[in-house]
């Protein structure tokens, strides 16, 4: 292949360009190039017959191609990389089982394959609306303190909302899904290492790491099965800071039938920027009554977590190396 996959669409077939997706690394390379993906999610509009917006725009980083519309709609694609397959299963899994629920998400407005009836991968696509509102981590950096913490309330009331969800899913959603204990198992088994190649801790607290953590199943026992989103971090969270509501929840690729406190683990660190305060709001407009062993449990959650959770913390955790300590550092309430 001689073309450049990062050049202007030139008016030739878009879907020529996927060829130059064969790998994970040549998908990491392409996934978030608005050059590359901007005719695509035209051609997919089109074929549904839907108008396509003056301009199509990709809003940030994401693990699957998104490009948003203004006023909308927003289109999302899903190669065979990267858990693709296993993303469009669970987001479209958690819209059918959100379907009715008057929970703020997207209305899907259709699907798609770019490529249907070939052997080469089909690249399905999905349509939303755009939520309205802004992101919640543009809202961190330009809301007073009141209004953010009117927001984290309204949020926790959101939640304790999703959590109480029936779990009518026939995969990730159901109630007696082995998916969410099973990830927590793998977790369990990698967490450690995978930290001290992400360098956000004590090499001294990981070591110290193994004999805290607790069997999984002794963690989740005596834990009601909910419906739990996996990935609030601050631009999955849309808000209005004039009326102050949550206005939009998006990206339901990592949903499972699960304990709830695992969907506190990247809104507090990720979201929250680790504010404390900001927690005890949301848990008090959730009506969420803490355990003795909040903390310690919370800690757990974070290091048995799918993701870098500590990726944007904006704390030094450096000098901390007994994990009781960090345990009260990220998650004793205010």
């Amino acid at each position: 292949m001689t073309s450049d996959p990062h050049a202007p669409y030139d008016g030739h077939d878009p879907l020529s360009r996927l060829d130059h997706i064969d790998s994970d690394a040549s998908y990491a390379e392409l996934r978030n190039d608005q050059k590359f993906w901007e005719p695509l999610a035209r051609r997919a509009l089109d074929g549904l017959g839907l108008p396509a917006p003056r301009e199509l725009r990709v809003p940030g980083e994401s693990t699957n191609p998104v490009l948003v519309g203004d006023p909308g709609p927003v289109v999302k694609l899903y190669g065979e990389h990267w858990c693709g397959p296993d993303n469009l299963a669970a987001e479209s899994e958690a819209y059918e089982v959100l379907r009715g629920t008057r929970l703020p998400i997207p209305r899907v407005l259709g699907r798609g394959e770019l490529r249907p009836g070939t052997e080469a991968w089909p690249w399905p696509f999905l349509v939303v609306e755009k939520v309205p509102g802004m992101p919640w981590r543009e809202a961190m950096n330009t809301a007073d303190r009141p209004t953010l913490l009117s927001l984290a309330r309204d949020l926790g009331r959101l939640i304790r909302r999703m959590n109480a969800v029936p779990l009518t899913g026939s995969t990730a959603l159901r109630r007696d899904s082995p998916i969410f204990p099973r990830l927590l198992k793998e977790r369990r088994a990698a967490t450690i290492e995978d930290h001290r190649a992400w360098g956000h801790l004590s090499p001294r607290l990981l070591d110290r790491l193994n004999a805290f953590l607790p069997d999984v199943d002794v963690l989740l026992s005596d834990q009601e099965i909910r419906f739990v989103h996996g990935d609030l971090h601050g631009t999955n969270i849309f808000v209005d800071v004039r009326n102050p509501r949550v206005t939009g929840l998006v990206d339901f690729t990592d949903v499972y039938a699960g304990d709830p406190r695992y969907s506190l683990v990247q809104l507090h660190l990720n979201a929250f920027r680790a504010d404390r305060e900001l927690l005890s709001a949301l848990l008090e407009g959730a009506s969420w009554e803490p355990s003795e062993n909040f903390a310690r449990d919370m800690l757990c959650f974070t290091f048995l977590h799918d993701f870098d959770v500590f990726e944007e913390t904006p704390l030094d955790l450096s000098a901390i190396h007994d994990p009781e300590e960090l345990a009260q550092v990220l998650w004793t309430l205010t």
